[in-house]
């Protein structure tokens, strides 16, 4: 069975290295974007089954970024968490179609449990 491809987009680089770190010992195919300027053309060419997205990125907002990939039609099935250290960020995600949310900074089981959850939703 192929690997389950997850996409990265945070602005932080010692974060974007861990969780891909993390994600590729687990087994999955990862890209991990800082730019948010190259998430639309890699999650057409990649085809992700599963989008992990930082709330507060240099330049836009996360947010922004979900409700438009929750608008297409080629990406709009995707589950997309979101994530941010800022407290109040969770607050409103689902009304821009974010699946789920994790604070920062995350336990790694807790981030893995919620990654496969959304994964074996979507198999």
């Amino acid at each position: 069975m192929a690997s389950k491809k997850i996409l990265i987009l945070d602005d932080d680089l010692d974060i974007l290295a861990v969780m891909q770190l993390l994600f590729k010992t687990k087994g999955f195919d990862v890209v991990a974007l800082s730019r948010w300027e190259e998430v639309y053309e890699k999650v057409e060419t990649f085809k992700p089954h599963l989008l992990l997205l930082d709330v507060l990125l240099s330049g836009n907002d996360g947010r922004d970024i979900c409700r438009e990939l929750k608008h297409k039609p080629s990406t709009k099935n995707i589950p997309i968490v979101m994530f941010s250290a800022n407290p109040s960020a969770a607050e409103n995600i689902h009304e821009y179609g974010a699946d789920d949310f994790i604070h920062k900074p995350f336990e790694v089981n807790d981030l893995l449990a919620t990654i496969n959850k959304h994964l074996e939703r979507t198999s």
